[in-house]
């Protein structure tokens, strides 16, 4: 009987622990599950928990730094412009923590709202095969291919942008390669 009531309560904390999970594409994120305006996007690769589910819907929890004198974008780290979500200027956007920074220069905050619900995938791992094969695949046609890490985090965004219409990458994935090579530059860090 011991043994058995052991192995439920385990088998119950699988159940109810909280996991992360990714997205491969931009998703739109509103402040209310019913709202039609969107207020921001959540960038590819970038893990949250899922809170709650409606049909359309999902109440999601996102960590990140935020720049005090700009909050509205969600940065990986305490120091680089690697998005995890952007925001509208003037949305009310109430941080469920945040803790002020002493070492970095942005300070550490969770945020829950509304995305559409999407097909999200458990690890990212395959989200950085599928960036680097679309990467590898693409931009070496013209010139040699860049490594990942020639290029700091904060050069990656403009870089591909300037040649993304020369390639035949889709525009849905453009976040995500930039994503990929940001999170992978020589100056990367990640949290």
């Amino acid at each position: 009987m011991r043994s058995f009531l052991i192995s439920f309560l385990i088998g119950m904390e699988f159940l109810f622990a909280k996991s992360m999970v990714y997205s491969p594409e931009v998703v739109a994120l509103y402040l209310h599950p019913e709202d039609s305006k969107v207020v921001g996007k959540l960038l590819p690769t970038n893990g949250f928990e899922v809170l709650q589910s409606t049909p359309k819907r999902v109440l999601i929890s996102l960590e990140g730094y935020v720049n005090p004198k700009a909050p509205f974008a969600l940065y990986f780290n305490d120091h680089q412009r690697i998005l995890v979500a952007a925001f509208a200027k003037n949305t009310p956007l109430e941080f469920k923590s945040k803790e002020t920074s002493k070492v970095g220069k942005w300070d550490k905050v969770r945020l829950e709202v509304w995305a559409d619900k999407k097909d999200f995938v458990s690890s990212d791992a395959q989200l950085f095969s599928h960036a680097k094969e679309l990467f590898t695949n693409n931009c070496g046609t013209c010139h040699a291919l860049h490594a990942t890490h020639e290029f700091n985090a904060n050069a990656w965004p403009s870089i591909f942008k300037s040649m993304a219409s020369r390639t035949g990458i889709d525009k849905k994935d453009h976040w995500l390669v930039i994503e990929y090579l940001q999170k992978n530059a020589k100056d990367s860090k990640n949290p």
